[in-house]
Formats: C-alpha cells, sequence, structure tokens
C-alpha cells in the first residue's frame, strides 16, 4: 500500500491504496501528482479522506480478490459520509470495467491503465453524479510521450530511490500473463522525456533510480536502444546508483552484460525472470528460450561479473507440469544459486491463452511444490548471506533502522539489505562497510575506515 499524509487546511484529500507490482506504484505516484494540480492532498487515514482510490493488480488471482474484499470493506465508510468518492483503477479495472459498476453500486468511477491522467475530467462528471467507466486504449505507435509533463515538472523530494518507467506494455503474449490484455502492447517512452524525468529526480534528493518496465530491454525510441539510455543515464550528475527491471531473457545479450559490468552507476545485479526449468513447459509458457541458451545468459553475466546478484521469477504448478518437470525447476534452482527468487503458484488469468489450458493441477500440489521449492531457495541465501561475512561492500543508506539508535539501514549495490551499527550517517550517504553477521534476510554490519562522500 502506497500513501502519504499531508495536512492541509484546504482542498481535499486524497487516500489510494496500491497493490501489485512497481510500475502501480509508479503510477501510484503519478496520481497524487495530477490530483495534486486539482487541489487534492495526501492522507494515510480512508475514514479522513474525501477520495479513494484502489489501484489494482491482476496478476494474480488471490491480488484481484482482496481489491473486492476491500470495496466491502469501504460501504460503511460510503454509508457514514455519502459525499466520499470510491474509485477503482489499474489493471483489475481495465480488465473488468463496466462490470465493477454493476458488482459494487458504492463505486463511483472506474478507469483503465491508460487514463490515470484523466483523473480530473473523471471527477468532475462523478461530482456532479455521473457513474464513469473508462478504459479507452491509445494508439500505441502515436503515443511515445504518454506521461505528460505538468505531472513532474514540480515534484517534491521524492526519496533517495525512485521508479522510472520508461516502456508501458508488452508485445511477448506469455500464455500465462494478462500483462497485454490489461496494459497494451508495448511503447517507449521518448528517450529525452526519460532523461528530462532522471533529472528531476536527482535535483530533488534521489540518488538511485530503477527503471521499470515489463520488457525494459527491448526498449527502443527515437533511434536510441535499452544500452543507449543506460549510457546517457549513468552520465547524469548525483546519481549514484542505477537498476533496471525486468528485463526478458531472449533479448539479454553481450552489448548489456558489458554495460552492466563497466557502467559505474549500474548495480552489479540482475533479475532475469526464468518461469521454469522445463522446455516443454517454457515452450508452452511461450517464453522463447530454452534452458541451454538461459544458462548461457547466465553465465554471460557472470563470466563479466561473478558476484553480480542474480534474482528470478518462478511458477510451479503451471498447466500439464509433471513431478519430473517440477524437479528440472528444481535442478536449475540448484545449479544457478539464485540470490533471490520470486515464486509463485501457476494462477489462471482472462484472457489468456493458459487458463484453457488442459491439465490443470491442484491447488494442493502447488502448495507442495511451492513449499519444497522456497525451502531449497532459503537453504541457498543462507549460504550467499554467510559468504558475504567478512567482506567489505558498498552501502546506500536509505534511513535510520527503525528501533535501533545509533543504526543505519541500506542496501549493497548486489540489493542485499544492510543495518550499520555505530553509524548516523544521512539517508542518500555511501559508505564503505564491514559485514559481520548473516540473518536469515538481511546482513549487519561496522563501518569500514573508507567512508565514501555523498557528493550531496
Amino acid at each position: 500500500m502506497k500513501s502519504c499524509s499531508q495536512n492541509t487546511a484546504k482542498g481535499k484529500k486524497v487516500f489510494i491504496q496500491t497493490y501489485g507490482c512497481q510500475m502501480n506504484e509508479y503510477d501510484t505516484d503519478k496520481m497524487f501528482e495530477v490530483l495534486r494540480h486539482e487541489n487534492y492532498f495526501h492522507t494515510d487515514s480512508q475514514e479522513d479522506a474525501d477520495l479513494i482510490i484502489l489501484n489494482t493488480c491482476s496478476i494474480r488471482e488471490k491480488a484481484e480478490h482482496k481489491v473486492y474484499s476491500e470495496l466491502g470493506r469501504l460501504r460503511d465508510l460510503k454509508t457514514a459520509n455519502p459525499e466520499l468518492k470510491i474509485g477503482v483503477g489499474g489493471c483489475v479495472a481495465q480488465q473488468e470495467g463496466e462490470a465493477i459498476l454493476r458488482r459494487d453500486s458504492n463505486v463511483d468511477f472506474v478507469f483503465g491503465t491508460d487514463n490515470l491522467f484523466e483523473l480530473p475530467r473523471m471527477l468532475r462528471k462523478v461530482h456532479k453524479g455521473e457513474k464513469i467507466t473508462k478504459t479507452q486504449r491509445y494508439d500505441r505507435q502515436k503515443v511515445r510521450n504518454f506521461i505528460p509533463e505538468y505531472t513532474y515538472q514540480k515534484l517534491q523530494h521524492s526519496g533517495i530511490k525512485a521508479h522510472l518507467t520508461i516502456t508501458k506494455g508488452c508485445n511477448n503474449y506469455c500464455s500465462f500473463c494478462v500483462v497485454p490484455v490489461t496494459r497494451g502492447l508495448e511503447v517507449s517512452r521518448e528517450p529525452d522525456q526519460i532523461i528530462a524525468e532522471a533529472e528531476r529526480l536527482v535535483s530533488t534528493g534521489t540518488r538511485e533510480i530503477c527503471l521499470l518496465g515489463q520488457n525494459v530491454n527491448s526498449y527502443k525510441a527515437n533511434g536510441v536502444d535499452f544500452v543507449e539510455l543506460l549510457q546517457r543515464l549513468d552520465k547524469l550528475d548525483g546519481l549514484q546508483r542505477l537498476r533496471f527491471t525486468s528485463p526478458h531473457p531472449k533479448d539479454f545479450h553481450e552489448k548489456l552484460a558489458d554495460a552492466i559490468a563497466s557502467l559505474p552507476s549500474l548495480c552489479e545485479q540482475l533479475h532475469l525472470p526464468l518461469q521454469s526449468g522445463s522446455d516443454r513447459v517454457l515452450r508452452r509458457m511461450r517464453r522463447w528460450y530454452t534452458m541451454e541458451t538461459y544458462y548461457q545468459k547466465v553465465a554471460m553475466l557472470r563470466e563479466r561479473l561473478p558476484n553480480a546478484t542474480l534474482s528470478t521469477d518462478l511458477i510451479v504448478g503451471f498447466p500439464g507440469e509433471t513431478d519430473e518437470e517440477f524437479e528440472m525447476t528444481i535442478e536449475a534452482v540448484r545449479k544457478i544459486r539464485f540470490d533471490l527468487i520470486y515464486s509463485f503458484k501457476y494462477s489462471p488469468r482472462p484472457g489468456t491463452r493458459a487458463a484453457n489450458y488442459p491439465g490443470h493441477l491442484s491447488e494442493s500440489v502447488k502448495s507442495e511444490r511451492l513449499k519444497i521449492l522456497l525451502e531449497i531457495q532459503e537453504k541457498i541465501v543462507r549460504e550467499k548471506f554467510q559468504a558475504l561475512v567478512g567482506t567489505e561492500q558498498e552501502v546506500l543508506i536509505e534511513g535510520n533502522h527503525h528501533r535501533k539508535a545509533n543504526t543505519a539501514a541500506g542496501r549493497t549495490r548486489g540489493n542485499h539489505p544492510v543495518f550499520i551499527k555505530n553509524s548516523t550517517k544521512k539517508a542518500g550517504d555511501l559508505m564503505t562497510v564491514l559485514i559481520t553477521k548473516a540473518n536469515q534476510n538481511s546482513l549487519e554490519a561496522v563501518p569500514s575506515s573508507a567512508i565514501y562522500s555523498p557528493g550531496i
């Protein structure tokens, strides 16, 4: 959930609840920017809000159920305050459209993933008593600047870390994925607009930017490809770290591997979704690579950066997945030794090919396979964390520990969470630390003798 609070004597208050991925979090930030121009101010309290927006996700079935459960809980607020306006945006809204209004009469408006910048116009109609559904798609070939410039011209302090969307939608049509249905086909933003937004983020205190897209490494606009965009961003004064997510293995090549190894701000970390260790399952998923080529991609990175961290996505229980094919996924996890995995039980989504595949597995089988996978991965992570004890790591300080005094919290370039004892460094500082202890999900450290200047 993403929301902020700000006291104001004038204007109205908006609460936005965000479900799902980093792309949705970014869209929520843009909603706040749009609404600020309409004299709406953030609140952390639903009870205090004049406007509540649910920014929804439909990648997983459970996330969709959460949205409808939350709408049920909001009915009491609407009864107590009939002037409260409730909107549903994001992927579930794009997918379900007007059906949401029919299902819940307390919802005043529904808007799709292409329509968040039309919030002011929609709200004016809502305040006149209209019920609004806006899920119009824009022509992907004509719309490069799909984020209006006014939404980031007057950025407030955006935090030490920030997300920046460079592409929207996807052309891959993986058989399990609803993104092309909910976010449309892929379009890349103009490079100059991306650079301008990054410059504004850095000017307000951002030190780390993570580029977002369903398939960032297929970015191309005005003759600029993804690597050239990274090279341009790397030159920005004041930007200390650059990350991106998610690339597609089929588009990961030597030029990008060289960029990760050579660009100073680009962190030695890669998220490379695998999804399954079985070639047959990968074909049915429409992933367009084999395990042999995936292993080659991993080798390409590790030849250049042996200590780079590698994370992935995995789906267990895909329709028709046999015991032997699940074991192939386990074999891949043991062989590659990912630093982090995001693992999910297969969930059929409306409008996807896999939803109509034969051989859907029972919930108990999927749960058991997920349990086995997580236990193996937890052992690998413990071993990898333990191997970092005694090493020096560069850490970007993100703030203070929420409980311990004189303890700073931050992350390594490999994206490991670290707590640094006896440190009074402020957020945004870079420092070298000595890793002293490995916990289950984090590392502990003390300051090293070499302290980097934050350059702030």
